[in-house]
């Protein structure tokens, strides 16, 4: 039954002209029944975003981003779904008061706000907030970045935030909820004399914050806030919400340790950057980052505790999709110094630059070498050989290659060392009759669907690699199709499967019953990942059969051999283990 909230998004879709709507963003001409432009969801120069006035939906041929009137508004504007229905309502004229169920979390959110604001204040507009000020400056931060960033000041006056918030109405109680005042009278704020930087969730709500010491002094450089209600620091990226439309433009996200270092790189044209509150980087931080991108580029500080804090969090992503890189600082140095010493450009070109996971450790334990030691040298090439084990042949001629010139010995003679220490590595070619539809096949096409269902992240991971895969059971491929087309006009994170249902045949309905168990499902990315494996040998024997076909129906000598070799070259590569990597093993 449709909720009234169901009932309200209808009258203001209604009231909505998506063409009109979309043309404040980015310009439409008329091209038949629809209207073309450039996709403002990423960068290309020939138009390929189409927005159909009959059925009120856009979609663009080349990153797929598709959906309606309020799908467009949450992406472009960077919008939670209510703040979205509340802007559309408010742009169409419809009333919603009374109609949209109130936040629980609302009254924290504004009290959170009302005080980013009064830090504002006093960072900027009153006399106490020029030193700060100065501080800032030094540290070459524009007035530009410090509105987009809301950065202010919590005053060295013991009570100041909590009487500006009490002269608002605003009850103590509430405060002490959220960590800016203390528990017990008479009440004194919890940040003094620190510079502050608001922190928010991905819709940009103000959820706490961070505060930072500007003067000589022996406190903690940085003070949180306490877990509270709306803020749990193992679960926020900061300036996720800022970079959220950036990393899915460029499909990219730059991980930094401090907010200064985000800053000043968003200063310097990089606005995809994020910092961790100083812990691991969690599950809870890769379910967020995942809505976003499929690439992440670590760069941390240029200390040992950089280093460390890198191994920590690659450890993290080991069983993660991401494909990651890490962009190294020079030793002692830190993004935001080096971004001040070196300018915008050479930043830019280290993190294009950036290594891969096999680089980074191959670096690390180069640095604990001596390379006149035997012994050291020794020690090097078992920990390397350990290291670029399971990457593809070319991948490990260019770590040997990399040893040869550090350690001054030949490349042939580590070739050596290395193919000894391996199992033999002549390719054993066994023969294809046919494809062999096996039970492996079909459990990975089914389990495909329980993914698709649950998450849109595996489904556009699937269709990035598989756009023309040849499917091996009707239903499946039909019921793939059907979640594909929903998500592509729906722009849903995930799909209600009770729902999903009501739109199948009678056909895929039985097939659903009897293959499809979304509640008790084990849900595990690493599984996501052999389903992968299974799609691609599937595939990869279908070509090889499709080959033999060709092979033994041509008649041109010239072409028998391109194929037979086309074929050998196949099995070869699969009897390596060579495949697209879209997630790294290190």
């Amino acid at each position: 039954m449709p909720t009234e909230k169901d009932n309200l998004l209808d009258t203001i879709l209604a009231n909505t002209d998506i063409v009109e709507l979309i043309n404040e963003t980015t310009a439409l001409s008329k091209k038949g029944k629809n209207h073309m432009g450039l996709c403002p969801f990423h960068e290309e120069k020939t138009p390929s975003f189409s927005v159909s006035e009959d059925k009120q939906l856009y979609h663009c041929f080349s990153c797929k981003a598709s959906g309606n009137a309020l799908t467009f508004i949450k992406e472009t504007k960077n919008l939670s779904t209510q703040a979205a229905i509340e802007y559309l309502a408010e742009r169409a004229g419809v009333e919603t008061k009374g109609r949209i169920k109130a936040d629980p979390l609302q009254k924290y959110y504004d009290i959170n706000q009302e005080a980013q604001e009064f830090f504002r204040v006093m960072l900027n507009h009153t006399k106490s907030g020029q030193g700060a000020l100065e501080y800032l400056k030094q540290r070459d931060i524009t007035k530009a970045t410090l509105e987009t960033f809301d950065i202010g000041l919590a005053p060295s006056k013991r009570d100041s935030l909590y009487q500006a918030l009490s002269e608002k109405s605003m009850l103590a109680s509430d405060m002490q909820d959220l960590g800016l005042i203390s528990e017990e009278e008479p009440y004194h704020d919890t940040f003094k004399d620190r510079i502050m930087f608001p922190l928010h969730d991905e819709n940009g709500h103000v959820i706490g914050f961070s505060g930072r010491t500007y003067k000589k002094s022996n406190a903690p450089k940085y003070i949180n806030s306490t877990k509270t209600a709306t803020f749990e620091k193992s679960k926020v990226l900061y300036n996720v919400h800022r970079a959220k439309s950036v990393m899915k433009k460029h499909n990219r996200a730059v991980l930094f340790e401090g907010f200064m270092d985000v800053i000043k790189a968003h200063q310097a044209g990089v606005e995809e950057g994020l910092a961790i509150m100083g812990t691991a980087f969690t599950r809870a931080h890769i379910d967020l980052l995942k809505q976003y991108t499929t690439s992440l580029i670590i760069c941390f500080d240029g200390d040992d505790a950089g280093q460390k804090a890198t191994e920590a969090v690659l450890k993290s992503l080991r069983q993660s999709p991401f494909d990651v890189m890490i962009a190294p600082m020079p030793k002692g140095m830190d993004p935001d110094d080096y971004i001040t010493r070196y300018g915008p450009a050479r930043f830019k070109q280290l993190l294009e630059q950036a290594w891969s996971p096999q680089e980074f450790y191959y670096k690390q334990l180069f640095a604990q070498v001596n390379p006149g030691k035997l012994t050291d040298i020794e020690w090097f090439k078992k920990q390397v050989f350990k290291t670029i084990d399971t990457l593809s042949n070319v991948q490990q001629n260019y770590f040997l290659n990399m040893m040869s010139n550090d350690l001054n010995v030949p490349v042939e003679t580590l070739a050596l060392d290395f193919k000894a220490i391996k199992p033999s590595s002549v390719p054993t070619y066994k023969k294809i009759e046919r494809i062999e539809v096996t039970d492996k096949f079909k459990r990975a096409e089914r389990a495909f669907i329980h993914y698709f269902l649950h998450d849109e992240f595996y489904a556009r991971r699937f269709r990035r690699e598989f756009d023309d895969v040849t499917y091996i059971d009707k239903q499946a491929r039909d019921i793939q199709f059907e979640i594909f087309e929903y998500y592509d006009f729906n722009r849903q994170s995930c799909i209600v499967p009770a729902l999903f249902y009501e739109r199948l045949t009678h056909d895929q309905q039985q097939f659903f019953d009897k293959y499809i168990d979304m509640p008790t499902y084990p849900f595990n990315d690493s599984e996501f990942e052999d389903l992968l494996g299974v799609m691609r040998e599937y595939t990869r024997r279908h070509r090889i059969e499709s080959l033999r076909k060709q092979l033994k129906s041509t008649k041109s000598i010239e072409e028998k051999i391109r194929l037979r070799k086309k074929i050998d070259a196949m099995i070869k590569e699969a009897n390596h283990g060579k495949r697209k990597n879209y997630s790294r093993t290190y």
